[in-house]
């Protein structure tokens, strides 16, 4: 998942500044988020070649927000929770059907899109459990009250157990690993302190203590690579990512083994598998657009049954949501292929 974004609000009963020229330079909130590098942009940035697609998309998907202005309030809301979703959620199938009902009715969904905004409490209380785990492996001098909070959010000790089996015997190198992955959990349970914060000078000294540590003893990054942990793992380790949880497992084992990835291989096809599960739900949604029904296939159908009658309004949120959502698509399936291809 592409780091928390501050975005602009979207300008939504405006019309397109006076001036502008469709699918020339991006001015809506939606615009900017169409050919960011982690949508339409990642084709250049990621692979080093133009994909024409992305511009296409942009004059294709202005003409029709120019065609159903002024938005009124709630499509202009619907429209902000259509922008927050991409295809790393861990909630992508969920609330692209809540998104489809949404635009059905034409009102924002009452469900949390997109984002730290989807984490349920849950999924925050696993990630205190790691947390909690964590800390309590580290040695001290006198009893901790981490081993409490991980019996109030996981009693017993299956996952206490779980964690201290992966990381094995305590090394001065693993503590020091250790130490830094609880920071990057200690910026998601913290809700992501403004840059400007208290909070995160203080967390920014302490990554650097720690990094300066870890460079003596592991100059080479045998463990855990800088990217992995760069920036906190911005996106990769959030909680609203899928895979959120699997990369905890990867890290915690590679520190325990002393080597990246030497107790969990990496999985080749997750990004194959991700592309096909999402175009069962942009398949149904596209040929809505394009005036066509499915009536062969019962999720389609639903898909297109959720959505009602189009209007312009509609149209254009629809088209909009496959929009945003394709390059990711796309950019996970030829990652995959890469990595596949690469590894024999």
């Amino acid at each position: 998942m592409s780091k928390a974004k501050s975005r602009k609000p979207a300008r939504g009963k405006g019309s397109p500044k006076a001036g502008s020229t469709a699918g020339t330079r991006p001015e809506e909130p939606w615009q900017e988020e169409l050919l960011a590098t982690h949508r339409w942009g990642r084709s250049t940035s990621w692979f080093d070649k133009e994909d024409p697609r992305g511009k296409q998309e942009l004059a294709s998907l202005t003409e029709l927000w120019q065609s159903c202005q002024p938005l009124d309030e709630p499509a202009s809301k619907l429209l902000d929770q259509i922008r927050a979703l991409e295809i790393c959620n861990w909630r992508l199938e969920e609330s692209i059907l809540d998104l489809c009902a949404a635009i059905g009715r034409r009102q924002p969904s009452d469900q949390r899109i997109g984002h730290l905004a989807s984490v349920t409490d849950e999924r925050w209380r696993k990630v205190w459990a790691y947390y909690a785990a964590l800390r309590n492996w580290v040695p001290r001098d006198v009893p901790a009250g981490y081993q409490a909070l991980l019996q109030a959010i996981e009693p017993g000790d299956t996952f206490h157990n779980r964690i201290r089996s992966m990381l094995g015997d305590r090394t001065a190198l693993k503590e020091l690993y250790v130490e830094r992955f609880c920071l990057c959990l200690e910026k998601w349970l913290s809700g992501y302190p403004p840059a400007d914060s208290v909070q995160m000078k203080a967390h920014n000294a302490a990554v650097a203590a720690v990094e300066a540590e870890i460079q003596k003893l592991d100059p080479e990054r045998a463990v855990a690579p800088e990217a992995v942990l760069q920036n906190d793992g911005d996106g990769r380790l959030q909680p609203c990512n899928h895979k959120a949880f699997y990369r905890y497992d990867l890290i915690i084992s590679s520190i325990g083994a002393g080597k990246w990835r030497a107790a969990m291989g990496r999985r080749r096809t997750d990004g194959l598998a991700r592309a096909d599960t999402l175009e069962s739900y942009l398949a149904p949604i596209e040929l809505w657009t394009q005036g066509k029904t499915k009536t062969d296939d019962d999720f389609a159908a639903k898909i297109q049954a959720l959505l009602g009658a189009p209007d312009r309004t509609k149209l254009f949120l629809a088209s909009l949501l496959v929009s945003l959502l394709r390059p990711q698509q796309l950019a996970a399936a030829e990652l995959a292929k890469r990595r596949a291809e690469s590894q024999g």
